[in-house]
């Protein structure tokens, strides 16, 4: 008989890149929804790097949001951070970013990252609080800032995503599927 060296962690394994896939899945689908041309066009985000890193945020903030009330994602809220972390990393080489500072700015990407998480949980509560925490954000520093149009937009769109999102199967979440409310033309 011959056996496998990965024979008693074989279930496990599995089990990690099942979840891995599905918060892959769910990654893409916020990716895929962050990349609308509204948002650069018509709500003011700019369309550079960090305004697209800011739109990829927002969406996952939407999804981590959403699966903190199905108590078995755990694993996959992780996971998909997890991707959102590996993606950054990987995008800050590809942006040129030298291998020894890349651990450094990962980890304030991470950082900062947490904090979007806090101000717009918060910000869903408070509408004057996530114009606050978009303004700083996902809009940034910059010489011209976005108009409350724009902003109360945004604040809009968020708040409908978080009602379809809520409206979803846990199920398919779970299972790496979720579908946002389409951004309106």
């Amino acid at each position: 008989m011959v056996f496998s060296l990965s024979w008693p962690f074989g279930a496990a394994a599995q089990a990690r890149r099942q979840v891995r896939d599905r918060a892959e899945s769910l990654y893409r689908s916020a990716v895929d929804q962050a990349r609308q041309p509204k948002f650069y066009r018509d709500l003011g985000i700019l369309d550079t790097p960090e305004g697209r890193f800011e739109m990829v945020a927002l969406h996952v903030w939407l999804l981590l949001h959403r699966l903190k009330t199905v108590p078995e994602a755990a694993d996959l809220s992780q996971a998909l951070h997890d991707m959102m972390m590996l993606d950054m990393d990987v995008s800050l080489r590809e942006l040129g970013i030298s291998d020894v500072v890349i651990g450094k700015r990962v980890k304030a990407v991470a950082k900062n990252f947490y904090g979007r998480l806090q101000a717009y949980d918060t910000g869903l509560a408070d509408p004057a609080a996530f114009a606050v925490a978009l303004r700083r954000n996902a809009y940034g520093p910059r010489a011209e800032a976005p108009t409350e149009a724009a902003v109360t937009a945004l604040i809009g769109y968020c708040q409908t995503q978080v009602a379809a999102l809520a409206a979803q199967d846990a199920a398919a979440l779970l299972g790496g599927r979720c579908a946002f409310a389409p951004i309106h033309e």
